[in-house]
């Protein structure tokens, strides 16, 4: 059996962790860079991911500083990212590994780069909205990282050591470090490249997974 971490609360990703949305999102952000700035499709994918898990305006403005091209292509993205996002389906076992969460006595938050008004929606429409005690989505100065686990431990009296993060990209990782103990989810990143930034801690193929790696304080 694997260590359990103690903690007071799980904060999942939102894209690529709980709901099946990377493939489609990182076509229409390759897409947006192929328009607008004018770069084959390989160089495209590669430059969205390797800068996944942050707002697409940063991953943007990362790769072309000082573009004017920059925000036709955030326009566009974020346009068809809300006009297609209700329609992206949550992974089979994302709401019975938060149900099984909270069974644990464990509270259960969204940490993510998708504007919040949005999050809610998604889960509203599929009427699982009350399993989460918030929803943390982006805006521009409080963003997922820092923001969002200060947040947290402020709002809710919950110690950094008592919080586990749940993610999918390598920069999920990078932003929990110096807050909160972190699980990797192996989708479009493999163990090795979690690995190789210096995660130590668990990697799990299914969502279903982190549930045997937690227990309550």
């Amino acid at each position: 059996m694997p260590d359990k971490i103690p903690c007071s609360a799980i904060v999942f990703d939102f894209d690529g962790t709980l709901a099946d949305s990377m493939p489609f999102l990182e076509s229409i952000g390759v897409e947006m860079m192929m328009k607008y700035i004018g770069i084959s499709e390989e160089e495209a994918t590669s430059r969205y991911r390797s800068t996944t898990g942050l707002p697409y305006e940063q991953q943007v403005k990362m790769s072309f500083p000082d573009d004017s091209r920059n925000q036709a292509a955030i326009e566009e993205f974020e346009h068809l990212k809300i006009e297609r996002i209700f329609e992206q389906e949550l992974f089979p076992d994302s709401v019975a590994t938060v149900e099984r969460v909270r069974t644990k006595g464990i509270d259960v938050f969204v940490s993510s780069s998708t504007f919040q008004p949005t999050i809610e929606e998604y889960f509203r429409r599929r009427g699982i909205l009350h399993l989460f005690k918030a929803i943390l989505g982006y805006r521009p100065g409080f963003e997922k990282g820092a923001d969002h686990f200060n947040h947290i431990h402020k709002t809710y009296d919950i110690p950094y050591d008592k919080i586990v993060f749940v993610g999918d990209s390598l920069k999920d990782f990078e932003r929990s470090r110096g807050f909160c103990r972190f699980i990797a989810v192996s989708r479009m990143f493999k163990a090795r490249d979690f690995r190789r930034l210096g995660h130590k801690g668990p990697v799990v193929r299914h969502l279903s997974e982190v549930t045997s790696y937690v227990s309550t304080v």
